[in-house]
C-alpha cells in the first residue's frame, strides 16, 4: 500500500513539472489580473524599470525579467547596461 502511494505521488509530480508547474484547469492570471471595485475594472500594474511609469500588465514589454513601458525605455536600458559592463 505504501508502495502505491509513493509511486503515485511520484508521478504526480513528474505530471506537474511536465505541465509547467500549472494546473490547466486553474486560470489563475484571469482571477488575479483584473479585480472588481465599486468605481469599475481594477487591472494589475507593473512598473517600468527604465522610467519608473506604472503600465498594466497588458501593456507591458517584458524583457530579461524586467517590465518596460515602450520600445524606447527597453532601448535606453540596453544602452545603458552596456555603458556599465
Amino acid at each position: 500500500m505504501l508502495l502505491k502511494l509513493i509511486i503515485f505521488a511520484i508521478v504526480a509530480g513528474i505530471l506537474y513539472r511536465f505541465l509547467g508547474g500549472r494546473l490547466p484547469f486553474i486560470d489563475r492570471k484571469k482571477s488575479q489580473k483584473k479585480e472588481e471595485h465599486e468605481f469599475g475594472v481594477i487591472e494589475a500594474t507593473s512598473e517600468c524599470s527604465y522610467c519608473s511609469t506604472y503600465i498594466t500588465e497588458d501593456d507591458a514589454i517584458i524583457h530579461q525579467k524586467k517590465t518596460y513601458c515602450s520600445n524606447e525605455c527597453l532601448e535606453k536600458a540596453k544602452i545603458e547596461n552596456r555603458k556599465r559592463n
